[in-house]
């Protein structure tokens, strides 16, 4: 939300109408003569291919025309049904939607069950139910029919021109949600099929929705490169509306190229198309465009109002409320640029009375309620239009310093993050899930520097936890939520995950721009769209796992308050800026909000020295200046008393224990103060299971030490024999090591294990990569992790190098192997930050075990056995690379039960010999 979020819609995709050619029906025979099935066929066909009769007549005919199939036809066949689809198609332009979508319900039920049915021309009417369900701005209904139009489509070859208008709508729709990610593949499995078909007209129009979504997430090659082949196979006698799309779309491009000039004339060729076609709400969206390329990337205000007020004479003309919503939305954000604040804020008031839900308030205090919010189909807009209207209203705080304009804010801001919700309920790709994360990040700064500015430490502590992790709680929603799914549901689910997974593999070992790549990526496209079904489809039959796995509900700071009372804990956490840290702590008995400057570069030059195993001099007084200036910065302001601290971090995964408290004692790490843990979110740790002690192993311990040759990998000598150390502390323990650490092996038994102990290599991948772990015979991925389900681990170690550490993504955190472990629903997890030291890592790994077998939280287990680290080595080794690598992410309790160790064995021993000894005197003196 730069310079105040602003609606793009560069334009719409031409979406060819399903012809409806209608005709006078010649007088009917008496009902008393029935025709032959054929006539029935000739009647429908000249009713529909009548241009002189209206729509109210035309029903009339196809009324009398289904009462007299009633009365000679024995059973509903697919004449039937072609009568009763065509009456839903004529109710639709007459403006009932009831009879419409009932109409054509009937098309569907009978051509899908009747004995006459005539199975592909239900690809017509799930069109039709999609068409009618988007102008009703039902888009997840409107997206499952056009799914269904598709796939019955491209089952029947007469019926493929049909699947591709379904392509084409389908692609726009999820671009009009913010869905960029599922628009962009949608398009590419329409673009194949076109291909094949060599269907020129689809392919220009999914090559240019493909190239729209694709400017949307700022990826300005692809789209060009789209755009440029769309207008270079445009036939020369192709609709006009396919010209003014591509111009649109390019003229978006030239824009962010800054190539204004050009951009401004492909707009104007543009609207003059749509202007001659009377396509008055392509016309208002043509200005809008102008009017954003003016505002957002000329800087000229003042240029970018005159094109908007000509559009919303435009949108009204379209009669489209949220094309008209989105104008008003642009004209505040010009305001807002002019720093006209209050004009501002009355076009953010217009454009929410605009939406279709009946909200006319104009008084800026007020926005709409919950039920209008859910009432709305484009959720873009309303989350856009209050998050502008909640910036703007802190701005007037700042030029009048009247805390009403807070209050107001506040509001706003809070009805922002509802839509922002119902949002991301409507999005099923982590891509584009993932882009909206990042995109709402500036709204949830400003609502936090609101509270801040009111010191209401309840509202921060909702946006600290909405603004992190939310895809990941999602996630453990919906393991939750499959509690409520039947045994098969679950298997059919594991399936279509289990394909996608092999075809992604697949996909990873072919040269690009290949036919068999092609192929494949559009067999992994439709795997995804099948298991995306297979989901809406859960969510419809279960409306227990449906609410469940979209349960939205933030803990209060009371709620919080007693979690930490009962653990003896405190919580802090942090939302970074680009210059300043917003700070939140809370404690039994208190709560803080504190901001104050911060520095990024500083926290990444510390990460970089934690890493590094000798250090100079000058390296080493650096560290220590650091690690000093971000103790002043981060925790010393927050005063806590507490010995054991919960961290949730926002950008950076900082280990505190590094930071110093004291600039003159070289020793003042705070671990020696306090035991740290991490959390994503604070509601993770309120949604932790009860540990089960079920499972077939108390310990399993996996040490690949040599590695197959094709993954040169180093050995982890050694990895083995720490192995042997710790399996004296648990029961049942189960050790895989050398040729037994498989992939398979650990897959396997891992779900069923309670204490996992892994010692390996992993990778922390980068943008084109995802993490990976390797095992003796191959790689294990971070996707594949999704495999994992119902496990009964309460903890698993990750000793490999770089498995805490993966792509950063704004508003979620990092996107490592450890974060993959968090989504199986395994609560408690230690992982490493940097590349680590084999013989240290042993030595602290096997410290914390003993320690945890005593009984002690998994953190206070952690800290003493880096204490003891520090104790038994000299300076050389007391660097925090040797060390301070391994953080614990997630439950800090103890493990339910104590595992068995030698020791308690032989107290056991002895307390069974204590017994019998008892028994036998008992004995004795009963007899004597």
């Amino acid at each position: 939300m730069r310079d105040g979020m602003q609606v793009i819609i560069p334009g719409k995709i031409l979406y060819r109408q399903l012809l409806i050619l209608c005709c006078l029906l010649s007088p009917f025979y008496a009902s008393s003569q029935c025709p032959a099935p054929a006539v029935f066929i000739d009647r429908i066909t000249a009713i529909e291919q009548n241009n002189d009769t209206g729509n109210e007549t035309k029903i009339q005919q196809l009324d009398s025309l289904l009462k007299l199939c009633r009365q000679c036809l024995p059973a509903k066949d697919s004449v039937y049904a072609r009568i009763v689809h065509r009456l839903g198609n004529l109710y639709r332009l007459q403006g009932d939607w009831v009879k419409a979508i009932r109409y054509t319900r009937e098309a569907i039920d009978v051509n899908s069950h009747s004995k006459g049915a005539q199975p592909s021309f239900l690809a017509n009417s799930y069109f039709n139910l999609g068409l009618f369900y988007n102008t009703l701005y039902l888009y997840p209904e409107s997206l499952h029919y056009f799914d269904s139009c598709i796939l019955i489509g491209v089952k029947y070859p007469e019926k493929t021109a049909i699947a591709m208008m379904a392509f084409e709508r389908k692609a726009f729709s999820l671009y009009g949600t913010g869905d960029y990610q599922k628009s962009i593949e949608t398009a590419d499995m329409g673009i194949a099929v076109a291909a094949r078909r060599q269907d020129t007209l689809s392919e220009v129009a999914l090559l240019a929705q493909k190239a729209q979504s694709q400017v949307a997430l700022n990826d300005t090659i692809a789209a060009t490169q789209n755009i440029r082949r769309a207008l270079q196979i445009l036939p020369a006698n192709a609709p006009p509306e396919h010209q003014a799309t591509c111009f649109t779309i390019y003229a978006g491009i030239l824009g962010k190229e800054k190539k204004f000039n050009a951009a401004i004339a492909f707009y104007q060729q543009a609207f003059k198309v749509n202007q001659r076609l009377e396509r008055w709400d392509q016309c208002a969206l043509n200005m809008l465009d102008m009017g954003y390329l003016y505002n957002d990337e000329m800087k000229d205000a003042v240029g970018a109002i005159r094109y908007y007020q000509q559009g919303i004479q435009l949108a009204i003309k379209s009669g489209d409320p949220y094309v008209l919503a989105g104008v008003y939305n642009n004209l505040g954000s010009a305001y807002w640029r002019l720093h006209q604040y209050p004009k501002a804020l009355r076009y953010y008031q217009k454009g929410l009375n605009a939406l279709p839900v009946h909200f006319t308030d104009t008084t800026l205090q007020n926005n709409p309620d919950d039920q209008m919010l859910k009432g709305i189909a484009n959720d873009y807009y309303v989350s856009t239009l209050l998050a502008n209207k909640g910036e703007s209203l802190l701005a007037m705080y700042h030029t009048s310093k009247d805390s009403m304009w807070l209050h107001d804010a506040l509001r706003a801001f809070l009805a922002a993050d509802k839509a922002v919700d119902l949002m991301r309920w409507k999005q099923y790709g982590d891509p584009s899930r993932l882009f909206w994360r990042n995109q709402t990040r500036k709204m949830y700064e400003q609502a936090i520097e609101t509270c801040y500015l009111l010191q209401n430490t309840t509202a921060a502590f909702h946006f600290f936890e909405k603004s992190r992790a939310v895809l990941l709680n999602d996630k453990l929603n919906e393991l939750g939520a499959r509690k409520y799914l039947s045994t098969a549901d679950i298997s059919n689910e594991q399936t279509l995950r289990i394909h996608i997974i092999s075809l992604q593999q697949q996909l990873d070992l072919i040269k690009p721009n290949t036919p068999a790549y092609q192929r494949t990526y559009t067999q992994l496209l439709s795997a995804r769209d099948a298991l995306e079904r297979a989901i809406k489809d859960l969510e419809k039959k279960y409306p227990a796992y449906y609410q469940y796995k979209y349960d939205t509900v933030v803990y209060t700071v009371s709620d919080i308050r007693k979690y930490l009372s009962a653990h003896g804990k405190s919580l802090a956490e942090y939302f970074t800026t680009d210059s300043s840290v917003y700070m939140l702590s809370i404690s039994a008995t208190e709560c803080k909000l504190l901001k104050t400057v911060f520095n990024s570069r500083e926290v990444l030059e510390l990460m970089q020295l934690c890493t590094t195993a000798s250090m100079r001099e000058q390296q080493y007084q650096r560290y220590r200046l650091l690690a000093h200036q971000l103790y002043k910065q981060l925790f010393k302001p927050l005063q806590l008393s507490d010995s054991s601290i919960i961290i949730s971090p926002d950008e950076y995964l900082l280990p505190f224990e590094v930071l110093q408290s004291d600039p003159a004692d070289p020793m003042s790490f705070l671990v020696k103060r306090y035991a740290f843990s991490y959390t994503y979110a604070a509601r993770s740790l309120m949604k932790i299971p009860p540990e089960s002690t079920a499972g077939s192993h108390g310990f399993l311990g996996i040490a690949p030490v040599s590695y197959a040759p094709h993954l040169q990998l180093a050995a982890l000598t050694g990895a083995d024999l720490s192995l042997q150390n710790i399996r004296q502390y648990y029961h049942t323990p189960l050790c895989l090591s050398a040729a037994t650490a498989t992939r398979q092996q650990f897959l396997t038994h891992l779900p069923g294990s309670r204490i996992v102990q892994l010692y390996s290599h992993a990778s922390a991948g980068n943008q084109d990569k995802e993490p990976v772990l390797y095992l003796a015979d191959s790689a294990l991925y971070l996707s594949e992790l999704q495999l994992v389900q119902d496990s009964v681990t309460a903890l698993i170690i990750l000793s490999a190098c770089e498995a805490g550490i993966g792509q950063h993504a704004k508003g979620e955190g990092v996107l490592s192997l450890a974060r993959g472990f968090t989504l199986t629903g395994i609560p408690a997890i230690i992982t490493t930050l940097w590349q680590i030291d084999n013989k240290a890592t042993y030595e602290l790994t096997e410290k914390f075990h003993r320690l945890l077998s005593q009984g002690l939280p998994k953190d206070i287990a952690l800290q003493r056995a880096k204490l003891q680290f520090l104790a038994d080595h000299d300076n050389s080794n007391q660097l925090p690379y040797f060390w301070a690598a391994s953080i614990l992410l997630g439950d800090t309790t103890p493990l339910q039960e104590p595992p068995h160790t030698k020791d308690s064995s032989i107290s056991l021993f002895i307390s069974a010999g204590i017994l019998l000894l008892l028994f036998a005197y008992l004995l004795y003196r009963k007899l004597k």
